[in-house]
């Protein structure tokens, strides 16, 4: 048992002091939360300068209900004491719930998340984390401590411990206690709640499990959304008076909240919730991701390399800022309403449109490193790159999909016949990528989206099928309807995205059960 784990909490009624990392701080204070003032509230900047406390310490703990903390010349923000809106006693009882739910695994699980998890998905601060940690349990906002404990459990098997063990933390208890404490946690916005969110949200269980579970929703990451932009994250912070550690955290987050805001709009057929006129946040930098540096420092041993992990990060980022377009061109209600856009083109002009897109799609993976290629993986180490490459897939696919929509009996057979060839070839490049993955890359993490990724792989079979003209072409497309459920069947018990892909197109109203049904009729 790893005794070291056995974090003690402070007695009741000893305040233990958080660690001076936190100083200056304004979305991760443990006693206040922060709120954006936008550019048209009826706050006016000069008059809430008249509210600014002395100094930074001041804000951090300000003895008036509220305060106001400039961050630059344009940018305010009002602190209010977390007390103000619910109780600290509930808090550090649930911290304590939350603590004897593991117990003693705690420190346990924060290593294996942040082995296994951190380095593809980086929106905690491992410094700050474990910093906390060590000192005590009671230095987070529940839901955030709730959060990695329970997706740490989803690879309890890469820890001898945990493995060897025959008390394993309930993976239900600690989802109920998520649940109730982030509405808690929402009272007291801060950074820490969008990084509990956004874990929560990663968590691959099946459409229809937990039915009263918010957490899997798209009205929870809409609520996570508006958080962020109260936390003004949608900023660029790079000239604020905060720490620069704290400054990439929050490009992280932010980033983080885009990508799922445009991948969430993309499977679920959804408007975007963020604009991009509204969106002003400077790439990501290796300077924003701090453990590049430690790791090579302290040569750290690692389930997955940190340098590659960041990349996949980034790289994730750039395909998002396509699909954006891609939405935007081919999904918009402009574009896709009756008399719009693609209606008015046609489809001679939904090709043109898809061209620079197609191209872009093609530069950007071109510009892969080779250690981010699905090939690429070392031995003795998880690979996150595939769920890199089957975003990519699903987003060609998403294309396509929409040109054989645009297709009409007048379409003409040679254009008719491009647009299908074109599709089908996608159709088969996807589904071999899902029969190559191994399990360094299916037990590696792979985010929500990917088994609606995978899904939209088996839809553009059946719709291939749907509207084939020949019996041959029907054929083919059961076939790699077929090849892909395979794939999905032989991977989901090791990889809950495969199982969760499956599900959708096996349960799901318009999946590829017709496809199946029909092609096993008798002749």
């Amino acid at each position: 048992m790893d005794n070291h784990s056995d974090l003690a909490a402070p007695p009741d009624g000893i305040p233990v002091s958080p660690p001076a990392i936190l100083d200056d701080t304004l979305g991760l204070d443990l006693t206040t939360h922060a709120e954006y003032v936008g550019p048209t509230d009826y706050r006016d900047p000069i008059l809430l300068d008249l509210h600014r406390p002395p100094s930074a310490l001041t804000a951090r703990a300000p003895t008036a209900p509220e305060l106001a903390r400039r961050l630059d010349d344009q940018t305010i923000f009002i602190v209010r004491a977390d007390e103000a809106v619910t109780s600290e006693a509930q808090r550090v009882a649930d911290l304590d719930a939350i603590e004897a739910a593991v117990h003693p695994l705690g420190r346990t699980l924060v290593d294996l998340y942040f082995r296994i998890v951190h380095p593809s998905f980086p929106i905690l601060h491992k410094d700050v984390f474990i910093s906390k940690h060590r000192i005590s349990h009671r230095h987070f906002a529940p839901s955030l401590l709730a959060a990695v404990y329970l997706v740490a459990l989803d690879w309890q098997l890469y820890d001898s411990v945990l493995a060897g063990s025959e008390c394993v933390p309930d993976a239900a208890s600690l989802e109920r206690l998520a649940e109730q404490t982030i509405n808690r946690d929402m009272r007291r916005p801060k950074l820490s709640i969008i990084e509990a969110g956004l874990l929560l949200l990663q968590r691959h269980r099946r459409p229809g499990d937990h039915g009263d579970n918010n957490t899997s929703s798209r009205a929870f990451a809409a609520q996570l959304v508006a958080v962020a932009q109260d936390l003004g994250l949608h900023l660029d912070c790079s000239s604020w008076s905060i720490p620069s550690w704290e400054m990439g955290l929050r490009r992280r987050l932010a980033w983080a909240i885009y990508m799922e805001d445009r991948w969430g709009a993309f499977v679920h057929g959804r408007p975007c919730l963020i604009h991009d006129d509204d969106w002003d946040v400077r790439p990501c930098t290796d300077s924003d991701f701090p453990e590049l540096a430690s790791q090579q420092e302290l040569g750290a041993a690692v389930d997955m390399d940190a340098r590659i992990g960041w990349d996949i990060f980034c790289a994730h980022i750039e395909l998002t800022c396509i699909v954006t377009d891609v939405l935007r061109t081919f999904f918009s209600l402009k574009a896709t309403r009756a008399a719009g856009l693609l209606d008015q083109i046609g489809i001679a002009g939904a090709v043109d449109l898809a061209q620079p897109l197609v191209v872009r799609l093609r530069t950007w993976y071109a510009a892969l490193p080779d250690a981010l290629h699905l090939r690429s993986k070392q031995r003795g180490k998880l690979c996150a790159n595939g769920s890199l490459h089957l975003a990519y897939a699903s987003m060609e696919i998403a294309i396509h999909r929409a040109l054989l929509r645009a297709l009409t009996p007048d379409t003409s057979e040679a254009v008719r016949s491009r647009v299908r060839s074109a599709a089908r070839s996608k159709l088969q490049v996807a589904t071999e990528l899902m029969a190559s993955l191994e399990p360094e890359h299916t037990a590696a993490f792979w985010g929500r989206a990917a088994a609606h990724q995978a899904a939209h792989v088996g839809s553009l079979g059946a719709l291939l099928w749907a509207t084939a003209e020949t019996a041959e072409e029907m054929g083919w497309c059961a076939a790699r309807v077929d090849e892909l459920r395979w794939a999905l069947r032989v991977r989901g018990s090791a990889a809950p995205f495969a199982r969760d892909a499956l599900w959708l197109l096996e349960h799901d109203i318009g999946g590829v059960g017709v496809v199946r049904a029909t092609r096993e009729e008798p002749s």
